[in-house]
């Protein structure tokens, strides 16, 4: 009688290897892909490459028109069959070419599209301008943060009344109700401080 525990054992096995074998296929695919994609955007960003003709069209059909190309032109022209991305990225490419290549000469691992091209240089000008707004802040001087006192002159009993008088009507709160509660806090003051009261006024 066979073991089904070790039956279950082996097609895991089995299984597993299998995906295994079809991951590293996967993987080798990729790599092929993205080689690819890396020569045909060297290819495409060179001096007659796709992209630097067609950026260069819409940069020419942007200054005819005067900012936004019209539709019709791009049908005139042929290139409404390509993407619209693909027509604004090439587009900046043709814009920025100086800062672009530059950057791209930095690179370590190289591009596979404008798309990541675009993607990596708006992350790495967000870091340096964080940096320099970092920077300009440390050159700042420290402002003086012990509060500032300044001399304040005593409260009258008739500026305190003016001032009571106002946040009633401000409040819609009824004086007499104040008045009240003035009274009711008077009572229930000791005979010492009512003499501290007086002092006082």
């Amino acid at each position: 009688m066979t073991n089904t525990n070790t039956a279950n054992t082996d097609t895991n096995t089995a299984v597993l290897a299998t995906l295994e074998l079809q991951g590293a296929d996967i993987a080798r695919q990729w790599k092929a892909i993205t080689k690819g994609d890396k020569a045909r955007f060297t290819q495409h960003t060179q001096a007659n490459g796709f992209d630097m003709q067609l950026g260069k069209l819409m940069v020419a059909l942007s200054e005819e028109c005067e900012g936004r190309i019209k539709s019709t032109r791009l049908a005139d022209c042929g290139i409404n069959v390509v993407d619209k991305r693909r027509r604004s990225e090439a587009m900046w490419f043709v814009n920025n070419e100086v800062e672009a290549r530059e950057f791209i000469a930095k690179s370590k691992k190289g591009f596979t599209s404008l798309s990541a091209l675009q993607k990596a240089m708006a992350v790495a000008n967000k870091k340096a301008s964080s940096k320099d707004d970092t920077a300009s802040t440390k050159d700042k001087p420290k402002a003086d943060a012990s509060p500032k006192t300044s001399e304040a002159k005593p409260a009258t009993k008739d500026t305190i009344f003016k001032e009571l008088l106002a946040i009633c009507k401000a409040s819609d709160v009824n004086i007499m109700d104040i008045a009240e509660m003035l009274m009711l806090e008077a009572e229930m003051l000791t005979p010492e401080e009512l003499a501290d009261e007086k002092k006082v006024a």
